[in-house]
């Protein structure tokens, strides 16, 4: 039998604290998408986590921010599976709010792919 990955994303699955994200700011390799930034370091402890920055700077509208963070972290819980233990943030730029779900994890998947993070894209999962 393979490992069987949880569907949700739990606590242990978030960079959660400012000593977090700014460890990887600091120590990590900066890529820049069309409708997204990737930042990622190498994890001090083998585990794979990430975190999401969305600020007013991205809108003024609450609406238009929660949609561009869950966009994100949804492409991470099913991109998660093909990735080694890294930290990485995720920040949008403005030409996310026209994109769909479909078109953000594919993005994502070119910039994890761009860092060598995973091989290419015949080994990403189906729901792409």
């Amino acid at each position: 039998m393979g490992i069987i990955l949880k569907k949700t994303l739990r606590k242990p699955d978030k960079l959660r604290f400012k000593s977090e994200f700014e460890r990887v700011r600091a120590n990590g390799t900066k890529l820049v998408g069309p409708s997204m930034l990737l930042v990622y370091a190498e994890a001090p402890d083998s585990s794979l986590r990430c975190g999401v920055i969305c600020g007013r700077k991205y809108s003024l509208l609450a609406v238009k921010r929660n949609r561009a963070r869950r966009l994100l972290w949804e492409s991470f819980r099913i991109l998660r599976g093909t990735l080694p233990p890294v930290w990485m943030i995720l920040i949008p730029r403005n030409r996310m709010k026209y994109r769909k779900r479909q078109e953000v994890t594919g993005e994502m998947a070119e910039l994890l792919i761009r860092a060598k993070l995973i091989p290419s894209v015949a080994a990403l999962p189906p729901e792409c």
